[in-house]
């Protein structure tokens, strides 16, 4: 078996945990390699059986995103504050890895979103990448309020003045999109969520569309600095006229699980309960 082991450097121990791993997975003959999360060395996603991330959820996502056209599983080490896209329990690495090794886990599969730029009216349409979580159309200058015109399946929906708009997949439901006020969904609904982020307009509430869904968002202020943003991390400034196009697809980010914690009892640990926990992390 072939592991590669992608590192986010900035967290504490990371290379601590790391080592471990690696020493863990040779001892049960696998082959081993290690890269950082900041290096773009695709030949550990190409020759790699399964991908282990190792920092927090915003890792897991950058991770992710170079494992979706090659189908290879992610399995995510959570050294952050939130972790719930991740599972590994730093305190068993042993048992974790030997489960691994003999394929005592399962795949959960995530859709995401795909998502592009339509420019020239139409006429051009650029590719941007996936999201696992979240597309964000989001004005770049905090002082200006941002117009944004909602399409579904064509349709006009209304303009929003606000700050941006979410389209989120089912897992990005528990990230930006919550923190907005969205609903949170569970597992299996593949359906798009779109939620405004802090509109002016009292009617401005989440809507849940369907799978087959296409979603787009077009600026409708001609010198409002306006920019596109995946998952958080690959962000692209908008020009006067671009459209931006979310639409759900086949291809998926393959997820191993071992012990997988019910949905709602991770919902309620993590997010609901949340100010508890770091209350005592920090005490």
């Amino acid at each position: 078996m072939k592991i590669g082991i992608i590192k986010n450097k900035k967290k504490e121990q990371c290379d601590f945990y790391a080592e471990k791993l690696e020493q863990a997975f040779i001892a049960r003959g696998a082959e081993v390699t290690c890269g950082e999360q900041s290096e773009k060395d695709n030949a550990i996603y190409d020759s790699a059986d399964i991908i282990i991330s190792i920092g927090g959820d915003g890792t897991f996502l950058r991770v992710a995103a170079n494992t979706i056209e090659r189908r290879v599983p992610v399995f995510g080490f959570n050294l952050g504050t939130l972790g719930f896209l991740t599972e590994f329990d730093k305190n068993n690495i042993d048992e974790t890895v030997e489960k691994i090794i003999k394929g005592d886990y399962s795949i959960e599969e995530r859709r995401v979103l795909a998502v592009s730029i339509l420019s020239e009216g139409g006429e051009k349409k650029e590719f941007l990448g996936y999201a696992l979580n979240d597309c964000v159309v989001s004005r770049e200058v905090l002082t200006n309020v941002a117009y944004l015109k909602l399409f579904i399946n064509e349709i006009p929906v209304d303009t929003y003045p606000c700050d941006g708009i979410i389209v989120a997949t089912q897992t990005g439901s528990t990230a930006y999109s919550l923190s907005a006020g969205g609903p949170v969904i569970e597992p299996g609904n593949d359906v798009v969520l779109i939620t405004p982020v802090a509109s002016h307009s009292m009617g401005s509430r989440s809507i849940v569309a369907r799978p087959e869904s296409s979603v787009k968002i077009q600026p409708v202020e001609k010198n409002k600095s306006m920019c596109v943003i995946l998952d958080g991390h690959l962000s692209r400034s908008l020009k006067h006229g671009d459209v931006v196009c979310c639409e759900n697809t086949d291809r998926k980010v393959r997820i191993v699980r071992i012990d997988p914690p019910n949905f709602y009892t991770t919902v309620t640990t993590k997010l609901f309960d949340r100010g508890n926990s770091a209350r005592e992390q920090k005490d």
